[in-house]
């Protein structure tokens, strides 16, 4: 039997994008804040976000990444021309960079911690219960108490569920994929600036995984990522949801 090509038509060099509305010189402190969780327990970080745009720091859900993504021109210009507002800028940014500068104390031991889930901020759903609030009050205070510590999880495309009811009061799981570049999150690259893949041996085969770095603190959070165009679609789903 001989094969016969149907059509000579080349495949669609596709390739994936990613565009970001960029923020004046006066307020790229603002994002390199966003990106670090440390605004979680600190409150005039997360008071200073709300007042930039109550309205769409409520729509967003008190997300600072996509809060910053989505300020209009005419409000970046209302708030570099508030003086007040950018005084509360200057002085959260020096906060953190105070608190960021410290090192690490040497003198004790390094730690890393390892779990399936962690309670950080509803921004970002790697949570459900107990368990991840608890993992992640310890990477807070492991931060705050300047400690050697990075920890390690997984980031899952959908989370946990938000819940609706039917006509029939029966419960409704509604998962929704998030968008990791809204998330307050950043990929790890390796030392030649790709993306840092781990391949995790399975069976007889091996799942490999994208790595993430929430930055918590001075704490290091990496989480992996199967869902990418190296695995099969059944070891996609092994990072969907908790």
């Amino acid at each position: 039997m001989k094969k016969i090509k149907a059509n000579y038509v080349n495949a669609a060099p596709w390739k994936v994008l990613t565009v970001k509305a960029s923020l004046p010189d006066e307020l790229k402190c603002l994002d390199e804040i966003a990106h670090n969780m440390w605004w979680v327990w600190n409150y005039e970080a997360r008071e200073l976000f709300r007042d930039l745009n109550p309205e769409l720091y409520h729509d967003v859900k008190h997300n600072p990444v996509m809060l910053l993504e989505r300020l209009s021109f005419e409000c970046k210009e209302r708030i570099m021309n508030d003086n007040a507002l950018m005084s509360r800028v200057k002085k959260v940014y020096q906060d953190f960079r105070t608190y960021m500068d410290v090192k690490p104390d040497s003198s004790r031991p390094s730690v890393a911690y390892f779990c399936m889930e962690y309670g950080i901020h509803s921004a970002l759903k790697i949570y459900s219960g107990g368990l991840g609030m608890l993992a992640g009050d310890y990477v807070k205070e492991a931060s705050d108490s300047n400690v050697d510590m990075c920890a390690v999880g997984f980031l899952y495309r959908f989370g946990y569920f938000t819940q609706s009811l039917n006509m029939n009061g029966e419960q409704i799981a509604n998962y929704e994929a998030q968008n990791f570049g809204s998330l307050p999150i950043e990929r790890q690259l390796d030392k030649d600036g790709n993306p840092l893949v781990i391949d995790v041996p399975y069976n007889n085969f091996q799942v490999h995984a994208y790595v993430w770095r929430v930055n918590v603190g001075r704490v290091n959070l990496y989480l992996l990522d199967t869902d990418n165009e190296m695995n099969s679609e059944f070891d996609k789903r092994i990072t969907h949801t908790l």
